[in-house]
């Protein structure tokens, strides 16, 4: 216990998280700060820009049957959270079939905030990961979505129902999963950093490296501020309806950890498998789900997976799954 109390006061004291305390504190105060629009569409750029780039350099060194695994793993493990996502929302909390499909895509889905910030918390730490990683986050953001979506279909159809909205077909909803700005951007960044000479990228390391983690903790601020206000909003809503937001990222850390175990991941990559496997798209899985299911509440999936699991997993999840690593490895 004492281990697992050090590790979360490391991890609240890390500028990402004292960021994101401070957005939380500048809405409860209601304090007249704002981040315009245009930055945070530039921040979130150069963020997803740099992991992909990032990643793609490290693939250079990686190869494709090295990774195998990994890529097994973390379809089965986003298929694997989106059923017992949907199983604990529908059977244990009562919520409708329409709903219960779109918190399950959220949380079968993965946060690339939440792998940053544990990405961060290792290199705070010097602890080793693998560096194919970031393909692992591009792997495991669409399946759950896709799958959530024909599942749904498939109960409407069987109910009689009927979606003329021409961006619920199966098409769209897979461009928007697999090529949606986040995936897109991420991909984008990788092949750019398999491909690209190595003097190139030097030039742009001011920019897609040293300006990172700077970059990251105003991303982090505005998060706090989304999250906080999206929890106000709930306010009217039985607080215990949404334990599941609390619950469903043990769940998935816990198994992340035991499956990076047996796949021979090392201590750092069963970790970020387990941050990966706990975390809820906030970006990807909502842009796929409002045009899919238009029937499900955004307040219920986007303030579940924004404004609980995200802070939960930043303040708790991250040290809780880094402990637990810690006691298989």
């Amino acid at each position: 216990m004492g281990q697992i109390v050090e590790i979360a006061y490391a991890n609240l004291l890390s500028p990402m998280i004292l960021f994101f305390l401070m957005g939380i504190l500048a809405v409860l105060v209601n304090s007249d700060l704002k981040v315009p629009s245009a930055f945070y569409v530039g921040y979130t750029m150069i963020i997803l820009f740099t992991i992909g780039i990032k990643g793609g350099v490290e693939l250079r060194n990686v190869s494709f049957l090295e990774m195998l695994p990994a890529i097994f793993a973390a379809v089965f493990l986003s298929i694997m959270m989106l059923f017992i996502a949907y199983f604990i929302v529908k059977k244990l909390f009562r919520f409708s079939i329409v709903n219960s499909w779109a918190i399950a895509a959220h949380y079968g889905s993965v946060s690339a905030v939440t792998f940053v910030a544990g990405i961060a918390f290792l290199d705070k730490v010097a602890v080793y990961y693998e560096a194919y990683m970031s393909a692992i986050l591009v792997i495991m953001e669409g399946p759950a979505i896709i799958l959530a979506i024909i599942f749904y279909k498939m109960y409407v159809q069987k109910n009689g129902g009927e979606n003329n909205n021409p961006n619920s077909s199966l098409q769209h909803v897979v461009k928007e999963a697999f090529f949606g700005k986040s995936i897109f951007l991420l991909l984008g960044g990788i092949f750019i950093g398999f491909v690209a000479h190595t003097d190139g990228l030097i030039k742009i390391q001011p920019l897609f490296g040293d300006l990172f983690y700077g970059v990251l903790c105003i991303f982090l601020l505005h998060m706090g501020m989304i999250a906080t206000q999206s929890i106000k909003q709930m306010e009217k809503l039985n607080p215990l309806s949404f334990m599941f937001a609390f619950i469903l990222p043990i769940i998935g850390g816990t198994i992340g950890v035991l499956v990076g175990n047996v796949i021979g991941l090392s201590l750092g990559g069963a970790f970020i498998l387990a941050i990966l496997t706990g975390s809820a798209s906030y970006i990807a899985a909502p842009a796929a789900i409002e045009q899919a299911i238009p029937k499900a509440s955004s307040g219920i999936y986007l303030g579940s997976a924004l404004g609980l699991t995200l802070p939960f997993n930043l303040i708790i999840g991250i040290p809780y799954f880094y402990w637990v690593a810690t006691m298989l490895y």
